[in-house]
């Protein structure tokens, strides 16, 4: 078994090339379970052993890792690993699947966006500059982009993608599956994006919207980047970033009474389920809306 692991790691550091990291980690949550399961069954970790485990054997190990400390998060990423190995040892008929293809994967609890402060996110949008060394047209262009991730709730890519023959009054949005949508920027929002395109330097008439200093395609990367020095820069959240944009227009949205379903188009969410965390942002404010709307509190 102790070659037949080495023989493993060493597979998805040469032919699938996974970072040192990812493989260390793995043989991490290997060792982890190996140790588990010997001391478990009372038997060396052999093959047979192996071969004769039980889903229950699987669930016993989860538990006496959340008993360590460990997070559902963690045993996720920790069966992935000894499935990769299971898989390994599957290919040279060494094991059968059935057992752990059984294994249901540890629930992870459902993670709630943070959204940056409407005031905060507004502020940051209408700074005169953004880095005082910036050319006046990349000034322009990251307030227009800003503004669109925070009017329109966009993916980062969804902005980056958006070729300058289709940004008029509304924009065509290609989204998650090559899905598109339309979507009707704010007037002020429409007024950035005419600024930035003027004062560019560059023709954007047959390509990308937002381009680089060079006037190639803007990436995502370099967004990011310029966010994380930003965030210090301008008294940021540490967690803001072009995806907390839209987190923070669905939050928004939500806190001032717009219903699941719409923020449900407006994100592109194939599924509302997937717009359903927005409904527990905010109780309180959700709170006041019903108080608000409902007839009960009209007589």
């Amino acid at each position: 078994m102790e070659t037949c692991i080495k023989n493993w790691l060493e597979e998805l550091r040469v032919q699938r090339r996974y970072s040192n990291n990812t493989v260390e980690a793995y043989r991490r949550d290997v060792e982890n379970f190996r140790e588990f399961i010997s001391e478990h069954t009372g038997e060396d970790f052999s093959l047979e052993t192996v071969n004769d485990l039980k889903v229950s054997d699987f669930r016993s190990w989860f538990s006496h890792r959340i008993n360590e400390g460990l997070t559902a998060r963690s045993n996720v990423r920790a069966l992935s690993a000894v499935k990769s190995l299971f898989n390994y040892l599957a290919r040279r008929n060494l094991v059968d699947l059935k057992v752990i293809d059984s294994v249901k994967r540890p629930k992870l609890p459902a993670l709630l966006p943070k959204p940056i402060k409407e005031a905060a996110i507004l502020d940051f949008i209408n700074l005169d500059c953004f880095f005082e060394n910036d050319p006046d047209w990349i000034t322009k262009r990251d307030r227009a982009l800003y503004s669109l991730l925070y009017c329109c709730g966009l993916r980062i890519n969804e902005a980056l993608n958006i070729k300058t023959k289709d940004a008029g009054d509304e924009i065509k949005i290609t989204g998650k599956g090559k899905k598109d949508r339309i979507i009707t920027p704010l007037p002020s929002v429409l007024e950035k994006i005419r600024e930035y395109i003027v004062e560019c330097p560059y023709d954007l008439s047959g390509g990308f919207l937002f381009v680089g200093l060079k006037g190639k395609r803007l990436w995502s990367s370099l967004v990011d980047n310029r966010l994380q020095k930003l965030r210090l820069l301008h008294n940021l959240p540490d967690y803001a970033s072009a995806h907390a944009f839209r987190h923070s227009f669905a939050t928004h949205l939500v806190q001032h009474g717009a219903d699941l379903r719409s923020v449900q188009e407006l994100l592109g969410h194939e599924s509302l389920s997937s717009t359903q965390i927005y409904a527990d942002v905010d109780d309180y404010n959700l709170l006041k809306v019903y108080e608000k709307t409902h007839p009960m509190e009209k007589e």
